[in-house]
């Protein structure tokens, strides 16, 4: 069973929809590994919408890779990794300075505050 963007359910015998909403533009079949196969079909919603969703998130962060480069910061894949590291060594915040974190992210992202690569 796939799912039409419209939300409702699209059975055929092939298992293949061929009906799709206005909001679609394109059909691409994927190959994925086992493992994030299936972590796609446990997640929520449709498998087109996730992994929509997921390169979004992609694209926003390339796009704010590309405005630091504009602005001569050159950001790697490793200095994200090495962020990471350093992030995940800190103590947690509170909901308040999360808060306050996103508010003043805001100002450099499309107004969802997800402006962070």
């Amino acid at each position: 069973m796939s799912t039409r963007s419209t939300g409702t359910a699209c059975r055929t015998e092939s298992g293949v929809c061929m009906s799709y909403g206005e909001s679609m533009t394109r059909r691409i079949t994927i190959s994925l590994p086992d493992d994030v196969a299936e972590y796609v079909e446990r997640s929520q919603g449709t498998t087109s919408g996730f992994i929509a969703d997921v390169l979004r998130r992609k694209m926003r962060a390339d796009g704010l890779r590309a405005r630091w480069a504009e602005h001569g910061y050159v950001v790697t894949d490793e200095d994200v990794e090495r962020a990471r590291r350093r992030l995940a060594q800190q103590p947690p915040i509170t909901d308040e300075q999360h808060d306050r974190n996103m508010e003043w992210l805001r100002q450099f992202g499309d107004g969802d505050g997800a402006a962070a690569a």
